[in-house]
């Protein structure tokens, strides 16, 4: 079932070092992709009976961010491949005793455009198997359970292996060779927090939907702490519970921008809540159980003894040069480990193979065009995901989890990171369903015909 392979890559790649290996990564890549054109197979066959299938919305963008890349594979002659990208023929000519004669494509990277390419196709499926076919209540459900589940499992073993003997070693069998930021199965505790960012405000809106459940429990009788032993009341408590893990996973992995992400995201879902006063009570005892678990010291120490300054803004003024060289078409998808050393100024010693902030990333990776089809793809999910917030509570947690991950972007890379990336793809492709879905109308009128 493409709905089955779907959960299971978006479950299994997280807890998998976030699928940033190729042992991991190249099976969620195929069955990504599969599961997208089998959904695609299925749209085609219904529409053959006269049954027409919903269209992603931005697809047309997706396909012309596929097109862009495949622009920078394609050679060019010199003289154009100075017009349209002057940093790429620099790139290509600067080593050479003898002007550029051969042809050269604007990517400096081809092998890591490819990847990238391949990467971009693979989740662009995802987002097609997801929308079209986890559009029914049910299906979406179980999307938003793996989410928040797999939060509560990552955080579970991050907690238990930071206090083994070795908590730098992953499941206890594999250490990196970078393994200063390791925490739980990530290599890396920023792109550990990012996962959380996401599965935390979707924990919460599981939260706020049980005790909307609880109230309307309450409203149908007499108020009474024994309904706390109850179906709406048991789902409370389990939700609540969830969040403060997940909560207490984020604060625990001492990451800044995840935390500083959270917090932005966790303020906002109450002024898209059509109950704002109560949802505002409830996102902030839901966190604030996590927080008084694991408390804030560790992240504001983190503030205090790594700045900002010189992890991140020195380093994007040194990337900005490379703006203008690349000013169209960027330096190839996923070029950037390859363009950024000829310009790098600051750490000269160490490699810097990503811009510690996918916007800006996106800009030189893929000039203006690249950044322009990636802010009209953003506009898109966003405008869906207003449109549904105030729906329901789960639609305001997925909210929240767009938002996180979008804000924790500015700061660092996590949509280079494939099970981060995946998820967040099809929480995207969760939003741009239209929030009068004919299946989800179905769905609640079957579940009042049922209370009744």
């Amino acid at each position: 079932d493409v709905r089955v392979l779907a959960l299971a890559v978006l479950s299994a790649a997280p807890l998998l070092a976030g699928a940033v290996h190729e042992p991991v990564f190249v099976p969620l890549l195929a069955a990504s992709s599969a599961a997208g054109l089998l959904a695609l197979r299925r749209a085609r066959r219904g529409e053959t009976r006269g049954r027409p299938a919903p269209r992603l919305p931005g697809g047309r963008l997706v396909l012309a961010l596929h097109a862009l890349v495949l622009v920078q594979l394609v050679p060019m002659p010199p003289g154009v491949l100075r017009v349209v990208s002057p940093g790429s023929f620099a790139f290509y000519n600067d080593p050479l005793l003898v002007p550029l004669a051969a042809w050269r494509p604007i990517s400096v990277s081809p092998a890591d455009t490819l990847r990238g390419l391949a990467f971009l196709a693979g989740f662009s499926l995802l987002a097609q198997a997801v929308f079209r076919e986890m559009g029914t209540e049910p299906w979406r459900r179980r999307l938003l359970l793996t989410v928040a589940g797999t939060g509560v499992a990552l955080t579970v073993v991050a907690l238990v292996q930071a206090a083994s003997p070795e908590p730098r070693r992953i499941w206890g069998v594999f250490r990196p060779d970078w393994d200063w930021a390791v925490f739980g199965p990530y290599v890396n505790r920023n792109h550990f927090a990012g996962y959380l960012v996401m599965a935390a405000p979707v924990a919460i809106g599981f939260a706020l939907e049980a005790l909307s459940r609880l109230r309307a429990a309450w409203g149908r009788g007499r108020p009474s702490v024994l309904r706390l032993g109850e179906r709406e009341g048991v789902a409370l408590v389990r939700w609540a519970a969830a969040a403060m893990v997940i909560v207490a996973g984020l604060l625990a992995s001492q990451s800044r921008g995840g935390g500083a992400a959270f917090a932005l995201a966790a303020l906002a879902l109450p002024l898209l809540a059509r109950e704002r006063r109560r949802t505002a009570l409830g996102v902030a005892a839901f966190a604030l159980l996590g927080v008084l678990w694991i408390g804030l010291g560790g992240v504001l120490a983190a503030f205090a003894v790594r700045g900002v300054r010189a992890s991140r803004l020195d380093l994007w003024r040194d990337m900005l040069p490379m703006v203008p060289r690349f000013p169209l078409f960027g330096d190839g998808w996923n070029a950037f480990a390859t363009a950024f050393p000829w310009y790098q100024t600051v750490w000269k010693t160490e490699w810097i193979g990503e811009a510690h902030n996918d916007y800006l990333q996106v800009l030189i990776d893929g000039g203006v065009v690249g950044a322009a089809l990636l802010g009209g793809l953003l506009f898109v999910v966003f405008r869906g995901a207003l449109a549904r917030a105030a729906v329901s509570p789960l639609d305001l947690g997925v909210f929240g989890a767009l938002l996180g991950f979008a804000l924790h972007g500015l700061v660092d890379f996590n949509g280079q990171i494939p099970a981060n990336a995946a998820t967040f793809v099809a929480l995207a492709a969760l939003a741009v369903r239209p929030p009068r879905d004919p299946a989800h109308r179905v769905y609640v009128i079957l579940v009042v015909i049922r209370k009744r």
